[in-house]
């Protein structure tokens, strides 16, 4: 039997519980009503004789001590119960009672307490629960107040991050309003293995996924939070016993630009999918923003001939009807337990028709101004505009808290974070601070504590940002922010900031904090004057590589890294002797794998550096050929003509070259197999042979066009390209094509 607690209920849930089970254990038909003032009555059951012949009182004390519920009911609800005059009374409460403290509410509310027995208590619902399996079934909510099944929750979780997430999960269920959405949803992947749940920002797809994760969890399914299809790929059991369920939260990433370099990730999707809905006992759930998923089935062929399309499930504004609107906001409320007084603001000439009924409702909205952190040193009347000006502006629910509850340098923790991709690791999320508060101190005069760190960490956390322990050896902490629309506030702040990004930009410590300034994102201006501050720290070896320790890393590969960022982030200000002297020190006895993409890049925007192109020039050939050595695509294949033009080469007398050909060739074989090896791979558990021949037929497209970029003047003819073919080499190669 399974013992609840009934924490996750509000309090009309408790109530609904309890009519459910009294009717179906005495064989009444009990009455419930609207919210509001009950006068003593939660559930009645009326006769011909009295109206009020059994009356009901539910008492949901969550967290709660005997003597309040006994102070309630003898000092306020019995003077009530004397003017019904019920022949039965009936009290039902979530808290555990023992037999005296029954006996003594017996006698207190006599006579209309027949015996101890209409004093229910925690252990007789859970009994009543064990004998009427319908009704525990039928109230979702309540499964997750029971040790038992959290315990077989976590216990199906895996890995570290999925644990944390299904603990985070669990804190969410009471504020969660069962919708026909989970069984439309639920319906969808059950019958297809996949769920695709879309919709605007805040509207509700996370949370949405993560019940339907609890849920599977509690049925016996092996849960996976991932964060990309690789992961997934590597814990998939080929035991098609093995229940399995595969999260991928935003798995399209939070702006489109990521969508644009996604490369080889649209073919693993597709690939996992099919594997999934090939396997048995294996499901996916995926939740993307609407406007992402259209770029990506309007980008990627692949994406458009998929599953994904047909399996979406969005989430729409319109799916929430005003009842629903109105327990989510109730929820929150209760459970949150704001003060009194903002309650009663909120009942008060229906106010909260005003937000249940506002365009621009939505979940997160109604989270963020029911959080006690940002509400709390306000009164009534203020609360109330507070709410109205977050309706009005939902892109802005950051900015008063951000501006007015945190201090500047908690402030700075959060841009710094910012810089990182929302989110990092511990040590280097300190490090990247420390470079800020350094300049701060300078700059600003700040004054900064020694444990300045920590103690910004201790006020942010929960209120801006998360933090995870992943259970590595030794054990690593992740600090993130808390919810994605304070990236989206972020943003818009330091776009209109000038002053915020020269702060940044004075301060960056590692490479990757540039990102957001990326020129293809188009996120952010990198004024002239900011560019040359950068410039600077980088000539000052004050920048380094967030993974400079890892077992990739080399020196040849930070100087590449160095090279390409002043190429890309400081192209209007001089950095010909900077990018000089990074650039002569790539090593050309090094493999160039992990940097091709690097020095390409500087190749194709090197600007106006008379001395760096100079060096370019002088070492042009050893460039192109560990270029060619280190061709992983169509697309690096396809550049190296075009480097030969920009740095006025013949291409076509390297060709004709014995070498010259033979390293061009190498490296067309070298593209061929790994398109190859990556469609094998994508489709080796593939029954679809319409997909794999399409695959094959798209690879091959590929490879023409790459094949006619590098041998121009060619025709591959018994196993060789051949040129200036005599006659009959013409008419063998044109029979044979």
């Amino acid at each position: 039997m399974n013992s609840y607690d009934f924490s996750t209920l509000n309090d009309k849930e408790f109530e609904q519980i309890t009519r459910d089970l009294l009717n179906a254990k005495f064989n009444l038909g009990l009455q419930d009503f609207k919210a509001g003032r009950d006068k003593g009555i939660d559930l009645r059951f009326s006769t011909k004789g009295n109206d009020n012949a059994i009356v009901v009182q539910a008492k949901h004390y969550i967290r709660s001590e005997f003597a309040q519920l006994k102070h309630t009911l003898l000092k306020v609800e019995l003077i009530k119960i004397r003017l019904l005059n019920p022949d039965r009374y009936l009290v039902v409460t979530s808290l555990q009672l023992s037999a005296s403290q029954k006996d003594e509410l017996k006698a207190g509310l006599a006579p209309f307490v027949h015996t101890s027995n209409d004093i229910i208590g925690q252990e007789d619902l859970n009994v009543y629960l064990a004998q009427f399996n319908d009704i525990e079934k039928k109230h979702f909510k309540l499964w997750f107040s029971s040790i038992n099944v959290l315990n077989t929750v976590f216990n199906n979780a895996i890995e570290g991050r999925t644990k944390y997430l299904m603990h985070k999960i669990k804190e969410k269920i009471p504020f969660y309003v069962v919708t026909k959405q989970l069984a439309d949803a639920n319906k969808i992947l059950q019958d297809e293995k996949l769920l695709l749940i879309t919709g605007q920002p805040g509207i509700g797809k996370t949370t949405l996924a993560e019940v339907i994760l609890l849920e599977r969890a509690k049925n016996g399914f092996e849960v996976y939070c991932v964060e990309n299809i690789r992961e997934a790929e590597d814990v998939m059991s080929i035991d098609n016993d093995k229940r399995q369920i595969f999260y991928f939260d935003d798995f399209l990433g939070a702006n489109y630009f990521e969508i644009l370099s996604v490369g080889k990730t649209e073919n693993q999707i597709t690939s996992f999918v099919e594997r999934v809905k090939n396997t048995p006992n294996k499901y996916l759930v995926l939740t993307t923003r609407t406007v992402i998923l259209n770029h990506a089935i309007g980008k990627y062929e692949k994406i458009y001939r998929s599953n994904l399309a047909s399996n979406q499930f969005e989430i729409k504004l319109t799916d929430y009807n005003i009842y629903e609107k109105a327990l989510i906001l109730y929820n929150h409320l209760y459970f949150r337990g704001i003060k009194k007084e903002f309650y009663e603001s909120i009942l008060n000439q229906k106010f909260y028709k005003k937000i249940i009924e506002h365009k621009n409702y939505t979940p997160r909205i109604i989270e963020f101004i029911t959080d006690n952190t940002r509400i709390s040193s306000l009164n009534p009347d203020a609360y109330l505009q507070f709410i109205l000006n977050n309706l009005s502006n939902p892109k802005e629910i950051w900015r008063y808290s951000f501006n007015n509850q945190i201090g500047y340098l908690d402030r700075c923790l959060l841009m710094t974070l910012f810089t990182l991709g929302d989110g990092s690791f511990r040590d280097q999320l300190m490090s990247a601070y420390e470079s800020r508060l350094e300049y701060e101190k300078v700059e600003h005069n700040q004054i900064v504590e020694a444990n300045q760190f920590d103690e910004s960490i201790k006020i942010l956390l929960n209120g801006f940002i998360a933090s995870n322990l992943y259970n590595s050896v030794p054990p690593v902490r992740e600090f993130r922010f808390i919810n994605p629309s304070l990236t989206d506030f972020l943003i818009g702040h330091v776009a209109e900031s000038y002053a915020e990004r020269k702060s940044i930009i004075s301060s960056v410590r590692y490479i990757e904090q540039l990102s957001r300034f990326d020129p293809k994102k188009s996120i952010f201006p990198l004024e002239k004057e900011l560019q040359g501050i950068l410039r600077d720290r980088i000539s000052q070896s004050r920048i380094v590589m967030y993974d400079d320790t890892s077992k990739d890393f080399t020196e040849t590969k930070g100087h590449a890294i160095l090279a390409e960022a002043l190429c890309k982030y400081c192209n209007e200000v001089n950095i010909d002797a900077i990018l000089l002297k990074h650039l002569s020190q790539v090593s050309f006895e090094e493999q160039w794998f992990y940097l091709s993409s690097k020095i390409e890049y500087v190749l194709l925007n090197i600007g106006d550096a008379p001395q760096a192109k100079q060096y370019i020039h002088e070492n042009f050939f050893k460039i192109i050929e560990k270029l060619l050595e280190a061709a992983y695509d169509a697309e690096s294949g396809k550049l190296i003509p075009e480097f030969f033009r920009l740095y006025d080469q013949d291409y076509d007398e390297y060709l004709s070259t014995e070498e010259g050909f033979e390293k061009v060739d190498y490296a067309f074989r070298e593209i061929m197999g790994s398109i190859e090896g990556d469609i094998k791979h994508d489709h080796k558990n593939a029954t679809d042979i319409d997909d794999v021949g399409a695959s094959y037929e798209e690879s091959n497209d590929i490879l023409s066009d790459l094949e006619s970029h590098l041998f121009p003047h060619f025709i591959f003819l018994d196993g060789k390209y051949r040129l200036d073919m005599d006659e009959d080499d013409w008419l063998r190669a044109t029979s044979k094509n």
